[in-house]
């Protein structure tokens, strides 16, 4: 079965069992929303679409694709409760950043790619220009972003957004817990797909001209039209299209395989899961599940559960993930959208094609842009020496930070001494001191001592005494219940050795995914992906390994079940303490 089914059954399915229903059927004698304040009326009546009118509609998502990269503003809910959203969405690198208010206290900043989302709650950093090396493509001798993207405009993100902070998490949306923030994102992905819409499917549904009005002072033709794209008929998948099974977080997969497009690129309902089209109130600052202050409003109450509905007709709007307004000028260029997100939530979003800043992915959910290229031959000589680097390096002060499940934040601090094969680290959750724990690991294994309350910020010397729980690397792997921090503190304890690792076997199985910059100098990023990832697409393996000029580790990153990446950055200007060999 191929995924563009699956994913239709899914959208049908939260049709069916919840009553998820996109519905703008009342506008269709009452008026969408005006433009403006005070204009009169709009005109009454509706009709089906004209051929002109249809063949726009079905180009809309495709220009959407082309156009790349356009601002988006709008509003979530009613006037008494509304959530203002404000920033960019970037069909081509399929990626949404936004800065989120609900005019109160609650404020925070978005970033999404299809599967995942990243927020980062608190008040907004202000906005500031992209570095130069920000707005430059990894792939050498790249030319600098367009004149326009020197700054954000007032009231959008920070075009580099601030590097700490972030909670990643899956995107749900089949779930009880109703997550707006959730389907807005996925809902902007699915604005655009690299192919128009299938005009002979889509001119077979209900859609509808609503009226004329006018945006920014320009004609527009106001069509109600359905969230899905129709399906044409089925044709074979090339081999390529879907990720390998062996993927680790494989929603991950089209955010950060390549700087560019593959054939396949854009989001259409058989490439991303279709938006829960009930959300449910706006952003309160209520508690989350995870028991944390939930000030970005990204999840709120489930709302009662209704009666099941019967199927909808095939050929209704709310069969294709259902109705929304299209304001579309007469190029064919979408400039606002209308629609429903759930009971009570009225969304407005104006697309501003004029606001085509480039800003920068968050390393929370991979960093800038990567430009894949295979490993030269000094590359990989070098590659090949780093672990002996390393161990003349001896080791220093180590930063963590580390996305966890359910949308959580950890950080730690301490020290790795690669001679002796140890490290010792405080481990601190950020928004539960409960989870606080110190963390010790050796070449045999690892032991974690839980406080109860908030651990220091470096880990005491000498180590405490009791509680310690212990267990053995192999244990751990055999068991399946290894975490993240786990493995992550295994694969920094094994990069020192006394001799060198196959360079032919590292140039001929690693990649360059790009060249970045870590505290002001320059950093190669590359990937060396394990034999149980031999067919993992570059940019997908579990670790990036951030090595500098000198042939040295300066950070290692995880992908984490979380679909972001934890960092673990070494200073080995620090030198270690004399760590303990053992804890009991």
């Amino acid at each position: 079965m191929g995924t563009s089914t699956i994913a239709r059954r899914r959208i049908l399915h939260l049709l069916a069992a919840g009553g998820l229903l996109l519905g703008l059927t009342a506008t269709l004698t009452g008026g969408l929303a005006s433009c403006s304040a005070g204009k009169k009326a709009p005109q009454a009546g509706s009709r089906p679409l004209t051929k002109a009118e249809l063949d726009r509609l079905a180009g809309m998502r495709a220009r959407n694709f082309a156009d790349g990269r356009v601002g988006v503003h709008g509003t979530v809910g009613p006037k008494n409760r509304q959530t203002t959203v404000d920033g960019w969405v970037d069909w081509q690198r399929q990626l949404v950043y936004l800065s989120v208010t609900d005019g109160a206290t609650n404020k925070g900043l978005v970033q999404a790619f299809p599967g995942v989302i990243a927020i980062r709650p608190g008040a907004l950093p202000d906005a500031a220009p992209a570095p130069e090396s920000a707005r430059r493509s990894a792939a050498p001798g790249a030319s600098a972003a367009p004149s326009d993207a020197q700054a954000a405009p007032a009231g959008k993100p920070p075009l580099t957004p601030p590097a700490d902070g972030w909670r990643v998490r899956p995107i749900r949306l089949d779930d009880d817990q109703q997550r707006p923030l959730d389907n807005l994102v996925t809902f902007l992905f699915l604005l655009a797909r690299k192919e128009a819409d299938p005009a002979g499917p889509l001119g077979e549904l209900r859609n509808q001209w609503v009226r004329k009005d006018t945006f920014d002072g320009a004609p527009v033709d106001v069509l109600l039209g359905p969230a899905l794209p129709p399906q044409a008929a089925p044709s074979p998948a090339p081999a390529s299209a879907a990720p390998s099974a062996a993927a680790p977080a494989s929603a991950s997969a089209a955010a950060d395989a390549s700087a560019q497009p593959s054939a396949s690129a854009g989001v259409s309902a058989s490439a991303a899961t279709a938006p829960r089209t009930e959300a449910t109130t706006a952003p309160t600052g209520d508690a989350s599940p995870t028991g944390q202050a939930d000030p970005a409003g990204t999840v709120a109450p489930a709302a009662a559960s209704a009666s099941p509905q019967p199927s909808p007709d095939p050929k209704s709007l709310e069969a294709n993930g259902g109705a929304v307004g299209y304001w579309l000028n007469g190029d064919g260029a979408l400039v606002r959208l209308e629609t429903v997100l759930g009971s009570g939530l009225p969304t407005t979003i104006d697309l501003q094609r004029g606001q085509r800043q480039e800003f920068v992915r968050t390393a929370a959910i991979g960093g800038r842009d990567n430009a894949p290229s295979e490993i030269t031959k000094a590359e990989a000589k070098v590659l090949a020496q780093l672990r002996q680097r390393n161990l003349k390096a001896r080791g220093g002060e180590v930063t963590v930070t580390m996305p966890v499940m359910p949308g959580a934040l950890r950080t730690a601090k301490g020290w790795l001494d690669w001679p002796r094969r140890l490290a010792y680290l405080a481990v601190r959750d950020v928004d539960d001191e409960s989870y606080d724990v110190l963390m010790h690991a050796d070449r045999t294994g690892v032991a974690v001592r839980k406080n109860g309350k908030r651990v220091p910020e470096e880990p005491p010397l000498p180590a405490p005494t009791g509680k310690w729980e212990q267990a053995d690397w192999v244990e751990l792997s055999a068991s399946g219940e290894i975490t993240d921090l786990d493995y992550l503190m295994y694969e920094a304890l094994s990069l020192a050795a006394n001799v060198p690792d196959d360079a032919e076997h590292i140039r001929k199985h690693g990649r360059r995914l790009r060249v970045d910059l870590l505290d002001g100098k320059p950093v190669g990023v590359f990937e060396l992906p394990t034999a149980v990832e031999a067919n993992v697409p570059a940019g997908l393996a579990r670790m990036r390994y951030w090595v500098d000029n000198t042939g040295v580790l300066k950070r290692l990153e995880l992908r984490t079940a979380t679909g972001g990446f934890a960092q673990l950055d070494l200073a080995l200007d620090k030198r270690p303490p004399t760590l303990p060999t053992k804890v009991k």
